[in-house]
């Protein structure tokens, strides 16, 4: 395990692609409870418990879904399992960042400078993630790196945007209002 965490951080540091990762089921598998457990964790800062299990098994369902349909249009779905592990895996890396600054969101709101240190981080945090997902799919789909960070950006902006229309529209039922 100390192997997958070293190639994920090598991952994250744009070093070395997914095919240092195994292309384990079980791996698969921890790597999706650990993103569903980091996807809740931030839903839970953000939104509170309003609809956390629901938000939580749509980001990891749209995730795994954008991506197979990706490697699928392109041929390339032995490479799933490689794949999804290096995008789960790293997400979950930068999710203590991600506390942190989801953290600094309450005394941002009466110091200036902590607010914009937050909004800074939470930008810089976005756009190393979104190179990072470039890296993967570059590797993955053996394309150039500006179509891949097209492709990361276009999947992102996709499951952001399906989220925020699905579960802003769900009413809970009334015997829970």
């Amino acid at each position: 395990m100390a192997q997958v965490l070293i190639s994920l951080v090598e991952i994250a540091r744009l070093r070395r692609d997914p095919s240092a990762l195994p292309a384990s089921i079980a791996l698969l598998v921890i790597m999706a409870a650990a993103y569903a457990g980091s996807s809740a964790l931030q839903s839970w800062l953000l939104h509170d418990d309003d609809r956390l299990l629901a938000r939580t098994a749509a980001d990891l369902g749209l995730t795994l879904a954008i991506f197979w349909l990706v490697l699928a249009v392109t041929r390339r779905l032995n490479r799933y399992r490689q794949t999804m592990n290096a995008v789960l895996g790293t997400s979950v890396l930068l999710t203590p960042l991600l506390m942190l600054l989801l953290a600094l969101q309450q005394p941002a709101e009466t110091y200036y400078p902590i607010k914009l240190v937050a909004w800074a981080g939470s930008i810089g945090v976005i756009v190393w993630y979104t190179l990072i997902v470039g890296h993967i799919l570059r590797s993955a789909l053996e394309i150039g790196f500006a179509t891949s960070i097209a492709i990361a950006i276009t999947g992102n902006t996709a499951i952001s945007a399906v989220l925020a229309l699905t579960l802003s529209s769900i009413e809970p039922p009334v015997s829970m209002r």
